[in-house]
């Protein structure tokens, strides 16, 4: 099999503190069976993430992406969670996404 046809596709880069983010990177990782995804929390080129901030960089471009657009490569990189795409149509769904990924952890969301 070609090197590349299983080489990661996306980078996530999440806070090494944010224990919301590990969990969260951890059923990521669980899930993608085509071997996707790569988890890292090594301070990312568009700068050091806020707790419960995650970006996601196109290791292909190198472009990063942040929020809801983030999310939306996790999502196609993992089958699993093709309805969700569907579901970042909807305005409301898609900002919760935003405010979720931009490092609104909410208390001590990210702490535990």
């Amino acid at each position: 099999m070609d090197a590349h046809a299983t080489a990661p596709r996306w980078r996530i880069y999440r806070n090494p503190d944010c224990a919301r983010c590990a969990r969260y990177a951890r059923m990521h990782q669980r899930l993608d069976w085509l071997h996707r995804l790569e988890v890292s929390t090594v301070t990312p080129a568009s700068g050091a993430l806020r707790m419960g901030e995650v970006v996601v960089e196109d290791l292909r471009s190198g472009v990063i992406h942040h929020g809801a657009a983030a999310f939306e490569h996790i999502c196609c990189a993992i089958p699993l969670y093709a309805p969700l795409c569907l579901l970042l149509h909807i305005p409301a769904f898609r900002h919760k996404v935003d405010q979720e990924f931009g490092g609104n952890c909410g208390g001590d969301a990210c702490t535990r």
